[in-house]
């Protein structure tokens, strides 16, 4: 599966990667950490994988699943968004805006 990454504002700074369908969502936000961020998630760093269609909205990828059993496919664009957290809890998020949402 050819996914697109989106890292960056600017159509330059995106690239496209292969990915096996049976490859993991945990294994992808490990390999995409690693090259975007330069290292792993760990205490107090998490990563938070979002995709989208290209005629649909973001959504967040979450779970052990692999990327089809996920609902990404083919051409789905990606993007990874770094959090720092002193908690593994999530909290609820009010007035969210997207990554790059423009005005």
């Amino acid at each position: 599966m050819i996914l697109t990454v989106i890292s960056g504002r600017n159509e330059e700074e995106w690239f496209d990667i292969d990915v096996p369908d049976e490859c993991s969502i945990d294994r992808l936000v490990e390999l995409l950490g690693l090259r975007l961020f330069h290292g792993p998630s760990g205490d107090g760093i998490q990563y938070i994988l979002e995709a989208k269609f290209p005629e649909g909205l973001w959504f967040k990828v979450e779970g052990r699943s692999s990327l089809v059993e996920a609902g990404l496919r083919e051409g789905s664009y990606i993007r990874l968004q770094r959090a720092y957290s002193t908690t593994t809890e999530e909290a609820p998020v009010y007035g969210r805006r997207s990554l790059f949402q423009e005005g």
